[in-house]
């Protein structure tokens, strides 16, 4: 009786064991297989453009193809998927080593507040599996717009230096005119009446010696 316990139990760990062991080697490649994407975003303009900057990564010995790239987000806006070329394959990671990866940037506008990126992946082994990032938020400060420069001021003439002005010689004061014009009429009179007096004088004198002599 005991012995036949015995064996049911030791089959039945063996049956447990060998079913864990199966699950393990079927598991194991496929959960090796992995590609993570992450991003971050940085407001470039004050309108409001984002330019998203996406690290895709291999963690996983094979290389990977990618395909199907797109953006996701919550508002249909304008979009750059990749300012470069697309990454199309990210490198093997070689055992022990970080993980390998490829980036890229993608430019978003407003009013899109949030972003993520979907892919396809693809291994050399023939492993495929669909990815996503996460969302990345369109919230961080935004340039502020330059001040518009001030209209300078048009500076006020310089006041020039007035030339003192020079004296304009003055006339010579003439002497005063004594007396009146209205004399000079008078002056000839007085003069012809002296001389008619000097010849009255010069006649009578005649006269006496015209008649002294006739005497």
């Amino acid at each position: 009786m005991e012995n036949t316990l015995f064996r049911r139990v030791a089959i039945g760990t063996a049956a447990a064991t060998a079913a864990v062991g199966l699950s393990t080697m079927f598991a194991s490649p496929a959960s090796a297989h992995a590609s993570g994407a992450s991003g971050s975003a940085e407001c470039v303009s004050v309108g409001g453009k984002y330019e998203v900057t996406w690290k895709l990564t291999n963690d996983y010995n094979k290389i990977v193809t990618l395909s199907d790239l797109k953006l996701v987000l919550d508002q249909n806006v304008t979009t750059v998927l990749s300012t470069t070329q697309v990454p199309t394959t990210i490198a093997a990671r070689p055992g022990g080593s970080p993980l390998t990866q490829v980036s890229f940037t993608s430019v978003v506008e407003r009013p899109a507040t949030k972003v993520k990126i979907t892919y396809k992946a693809k291994w050399a082994d023939g492993f495929g599996a669909d990815v996503a990032s996460g969302w990345v938020p369109l919230t961080g400060p935004c340039p502020s717009p330059s001040p518009s420069p001030s209209k300078s001021a048009t500076p006020s003439p310089t006041p020039s230096a007035s030339k003192p002005a020079t004296p304009s010689a003055s006339p010579s004061p003439s002497l005063p005119v004594t007396g009146s014009s209205s004399t000079l009429p008078l002056v000839g009179t007085g003069a012809a009446l002296v001389v008619g007096g000097a010849a009255l004088v010069a006649t009578l004198r005649r006269r006496r010696r015209v008649t002294f002599t006739a005497e």
